[in-house]
């Protein structure tokens, strides 16, 4: 009895060796290799927890080509590589079409087949981009126009709330002439996109309430100091008097024409965010106020306080009632409510809050993590 025990003993020893030789590992995290698509990789951890799931996000902006652009993608990558450090996104990719439409739908549909989760898009219009869109959707793609919303049924677009920049800047151009009447050079920044139309909308209502205000030029400038250095240059050249200059930014451009034409600096100026006009109206007003003007923030990092509510929305959260407005247009909108602001007062203070900032730098914020928490249940 113990020989045929033992026998059967043995016999089944050999059975399990036999298949422990021959079975297949299955794999873990670690030995997965993600696709690199991307211009940021996180690297994933080996771990015997299933990680958390996390995401493929890809930026489009319509252009680079000027300082607002490149800090809106500088501050929306900044996001996304802490958070690939904190293992919230495994890829990241900025795409620029260079103002070719053609190459915008081209890479918003390259996105949607690679299969990012995300999909920032700040477009270059409000047209042509509907099947894109709808494919996103399809794919349970989490889209999100930013900066220019586009008007598509069902998306969450982001935007700085623009009603708010253009009114601290009208009210204030009102504060300086008090009813005295005046001369105005208008800029408006590259219309067809949401935010140049809100604005243009509000000035023209506030101007119908202001008979004191006289436009004496008009133009567009497309937010580049180069156009808008050109287009005063011609308002100078053409001895068009002026008394402000109420601009959609691009306030550089505006006073090189200005001083390399040796013409009269205007009485007051609108907002513009970039360093360099920081640092003009410090060297012009040194002594005294000889420009009167108005700061209020239009941050580039608009595109980085998408970024962080886009993963909040991936990750199943809720908006709170009533943080998301409809725009004209029906569009549902998260807004950003500027509220860094300049004035002659704090000049000085400005100055040396950002001494360090180049030029071609932007005085740009954007939600922390527990002010994005907030928009959220």
């Amino acid at each position: 009895m113990k020989k045929i025990l033992m026998v059967v003993l043995a016999f089944v020893l050999v059975l399990g060796a036999f298949a422990a030789c021959n079975a297949t590992p299955s794999p873990t995290a670690a030995s997965v290799e993600p696709s690199v698509v991307a211009s940021t990789v996180a690297t994933p951890a080996a771990s015997t927890v299933a990680p958390a799931k996390t995401f493929k996000v890809a930026s489009i902006d319509w252009t680079n080509a000027h300082g607002w652009r490149s800090t809106y993608d500088a501050q929306v990558k900044e996001v996304a590589d802490q958070y690939i450090k904190d293992g919230i996104i495994s890829q990241y990719q900025a795409l620029c079409p260079n103002q070719d439409p053609a190459l915008e739908v081209q890479y918003f549909q390259q996105c949607i087949n690679d299969g990012y989760d995300i999909i920032l898009i700040n477009a270059g219009g409000s047209s042509g981009l509907d099947s894109c869109f709808e494919q996103a959707a399809a794919k349970g793609i989490i889209a999100i126009p930013v900066d220019n919303i586009y008007p598509y049924p069902g998306v969450v677009g982001v935007q700085t709330d623009q009603s708010v920049w253009a009114g601290v800047n009208f009210d204030s151009l009102v504060k300086h002439f008090n009813g005295a009447p005046a001369k105005l050079v208008n800029f408006s920044g590259m219309p067809g996109t949401t935010g140049s139309g809100l604005r243009g909308d509000i000035w023209n209502a506030d101007l119908a309430k202001n008979p004191n205000f006289e436009i004496v030029y008009q133009g567009a400038h497309s937010w580049s100091d180069v156009e808008s250095k050109k287009l005063m240059s011609e308002v100078i050249a053409n001895g068009t008097k002026y008394d402000a200059i109420l601009t959609e930014e691009a306030c550089v451009g505006i006073l090189q024409a200005i001083e390399e034409a040796k013409a009269p600096y205007p009485q007051f100026m609108t907002s513009d965010e970039t360093v360099g006009y920081l640092r003009a109206l410090g060297r012009i007003d040194a002594e005294s106020t000889v420009i009167d003007f108005q700061i209020i923030e239009n941050p580039p990092g608009i595109g980085a306080t998408a970024l962080k509510l886009a993963i909040r929305m991936a990750q199943g959260k809720e908006f709170k009632d009533g943080m998301l407005k409809e725009d004209k247009n029906g569009t549902k909108v998260a807004y950003y409510t500027p509220s860094y602001q300049v004035t002659p007062a704090t000049l000085k203070e400005a100055l040396a809050k950002w001494k360090d900032a180049a030029d071609t730098d932007q005085m740009s914020t954007y939600l922390t993590d527990e002010q994005a928490d907030a928009f959220f249940k």
